[in-house]
């Protein structure tokens, strides 16, 4: 009995709860001038979560935030209300869900809306994340960050169309 209780608590140790932090469209083009949405998502399937932090960090020079919003974001308390700089190209969020936590695949966080300003490929990354375990603890379960990667192309020309004058 020992011996197995032994075992069971080291399979127990070794199993790993993972947890995500997304970004969704993980891609796309998009025009300069044009906006375009790009959540952020939490995916803890295995394992409840009951905080979440990070920061989207953006190129400034080639994409500015317009907005952001928290609607249809799972519920749950802002422990500090999204903020942004567009100086920086940074965005900061920290929120915390009530007991039970959450546990699922597709937890809105946020919604950024951003501007094309310039031509070119836009890496957006998240960093200094942390998705806490409901377990008493605060165990950190991140293990990874998906970033996304936009491509803001040249606005289409539509001339006026011609006039004739007779």
């Amino acid at each position: 009995v020992i011996l197995l209780s032994a075992f069971y608590f080291l399979l127990s140790v070794l199993v790993v709860q993972a947890a995500v932090l997304y970004l969704s469209p993980a891609s796309g083009d998009f025009t300069v001038g044009g906006n375009f949405t790009v959540a952020v998502y939490v995916s803890s399937p295995d394992q409840a979560m009951n905080a979440v932090q990070g920061t989207v960090n953006f190129p400034p020079d080639r994409l500015e935030v317009i907005s952001l919003s928290k609607s249809g974001s799972l519920p749950n308390l802002w422990v500090r209300e999204p903020s942004f700089s567009n100086v920086a190209g940074a965005i900061q969020f920290e929120k915390v869900y009530l007991n039970p936590g959450f546990t699922g695949s597709n937890g809105k966080i946020l919604l950024i809306t951003f501007r094309g300003k310039q031509t070119g490929k836009a890496s957006i990354g998240i960093t200094d994340g942390l998705v806490l375990a409901n377990d008493g603890l605060g165990t950190d379960i991140l293990t990874e960050t998906k970033a996304g990667v936009y491509v803001i192309i040249p606005k289409k020309f539509n001339p006026s169309p011609a006039t004739s004058t007779n």
